[in-house]
């Protein structure tokens, strides 16, 4: 008898105690099965990111083929425009070479012509002359290719152009090939 009021004793307080076992359980069974679904959602977000990426891969590498395309293109074609206008100008030297002139005058003024409408390419295409003479001598944009003394003009300034430089829009396509003073001082 006082084996069964032990075992009577046992069984409340452990049966409190299997139901807190079982609570947890199910505690921890309830959090298992939301982190697998978290899981779930975070793999189906990685795969689409993942799938994302690939095609974002094969656009840039189609892009960048047809950026080196186009780059290869303008390289070769890009200067038509340029081309067009030099060959209007050939085709006036040619008829100017082909035509029985009467005068050298007649001829002059033809060439002349010519000459103008080179100058109007040129500079419709970004390409003008550099101005220097008279001016201090830039290094940046001529060469000094010969001194001379000059009691009109202060050292350092350019008294002639041998060879006319160019601008192709703000950067110097050639520098020019000039003559500049000195004076008397420098030479003692």
């Amino acid at each position: 008898m006082q084996e069964e009021e032990r075992l009577s004793e046992e069984t409340p307080s452990e049966k409190p105690a299997e139901e807190k076992v079982l609570e947890r359980l199910e505690e921890e069974e309830k959090k298992l099965k939301e982190l697998e679904e978290k899981l779930i959602k975070l793999e189906n977000i990685a795969r689409v990111a993942n799938q994302r990426l690939v095609e974002l891969q094969r656009e840039y590498e189609l892009l960048k083929e047809r950026y080196r395309r186009d780059i290869e293109e303008f390289r070769r074609y890009g200067h038509d425009r340029f081309a067009l206008d030099v060959l209007e100008v050939l085709d006036n030297l040619e008829r100017a070479l082909e035509s029985k002139a009467e005068s050298v005058q007649a001829l002059r003024e033809g060439i002349e012509l010519i000459y103008r409408q080179f100058l109007s390419v040129l500079e419709k295409h970004g390409i003008r002359a550099i101005e220097l003479e008279g001016k201090e001598f830039d290094p940046n944009l001529a060469e000094a290719v010969d001194r001379e003394l000059s009691l009109d003009y202060p050292p350092n300034t350019v008294l002639r152009t041998l060879r006319k430089g160019y601008y192709l829009h703000d950067r110097v396509l050639r520098p020019a090939r000039v003559v500049v003073s000195y004076s008397e001082e420098e030479i003692t």
